[in-house]
């Protein structure tokens, strides 16, 4: 592309893939979920918009140990994804960060991360009492989880262990999670065009055929080669050598991002997800699933994405 013209900017939904998937993997979230844990006892979290995907910044980070009981149950699990959608969708609308009181009675928050004016992260933090510990304060949790029906030995085990936090402080923590993301928007920028300009058309090109086309299962290399106008052996070559993975296998893992994504945050049949995905068999589909991720679709269904599902 000729630096004369100005950069066509990505499509809604490729901008969010890429760069969720270029926040996930850099080192500066891990770094600060760990020093957000040791400063305030908080956990962080990084969510795709619709919180269909979420990572926890520690892999070994539980979080609130009352939300742990509540999302492990049918209804707190949809209770606790609906609003943390509802509200996330809020923060991304404005592009302000949101201090907000969860349908348990925690405070959480959500803040956006936004790019080109496009809403393609969220960071999610909280999940804290919103009073200190008391037995007054026990009863009247105990009242707004009332639906959930679990014995009181057990959620006053997890209670004792929540995080509480004064609103005002709780206020500054958000603020300095506000500045955690302008920086992790401005790098993520940063690194995407300086990629974008060191990257081999070629590859580029290959990139936004598969970005199109992944849920199609006719897309062949043949195609990513006759776009980068070479020939089907030295693409192959070529992008091999650039990406460190086959072309094959590139668009295997950007199937199995999607099927991840679909199975966390959708109702949608196993079956149903595996032709939406661009896979033209359950059984290959499974086999591919598992070698990608170590567990069956179903079985991330039920479990959720580990430390290395995101």
């Amino acid at each position: 592309m000729s630096t004369h013209r100005p950069r066509r900017a990505l499509p809604a939904t490729q901008l969010e893939g890429v760069f969720f998937r270029h926040l996930i993997e850099a080192p500066e979230f891990t770094e600060f979920a760990l020093i957000l844990k040791r400063l305030t006892g908080l956990s962080m979290a990084l969510n795709t918009p619709d919180v269909g995907v979420s990572q926890i910044g520690l892999s070994e980070d539980t979080g609130n140990p009352l939300c742990l009981i509540i999302r492990n149950t049918t209804e707190g699990a949809r209770r606790c994804e609906g609003c943390d959608r509802r509200h996330h969708a809020e923060a991304g609308a404005d592009g302000q960060a949101k201090l907000y009181t969860c349908h348990a009675g925690f405070f959480d928050m959500a803040i956006p991360i936004r790019i080109q004016g496009e809403h393609v992260a969220t960071i999610s933090s909280g999940q804290v009492l919103p009073e200190k510990q008391s037995p007054a304060a026990f009863a009247r949790l105990c009242r707004r989880l009332r639906w959930l029906k679990i014995p009181g030995s057990r959620l006053r085990a997890a209670y004792v262990k929540a995080p509480w936090m004064p609103r005002d402080r709780l206020t500054q923590v958000m603020c300095l999670l506000e500045v955690f993301s302008r920086q992790m928007c401005g790098s993520a920028w940063r690194i995407r065009e300086l990629e974008a300009k060191l990257e081999r058309p070629a590859i580029r090109q290959a990139r936004a055929l598969v970005e199109e086309r992944f849920r199609e299962p006719e897309l062949q290399l043949a195609e990513a080669a006759a776009r980068a106008d070479l020939s089907v052996a030295h693409f192959s070559h070529l992008f091999h050598k650039e990406t460190g993975v086959t072309f094959t296998h590139y668009v295997q893992s950007r199937r199995i991002e999607e099927a991840k994504r679909l199975l966390a945050g959708s109702d949608r049949s196993i079956t149903e997800i595996c032709f939406a995905c661009g896979f033209n068999s359950l059984t290959h589909f499974n086999r591919v699933f598992r070698s990608g991720t170590g567990c069956s679709p179903s079985q991330y269904r039920r479990n959720g994405p580990g430390p290395s599902s995101a």
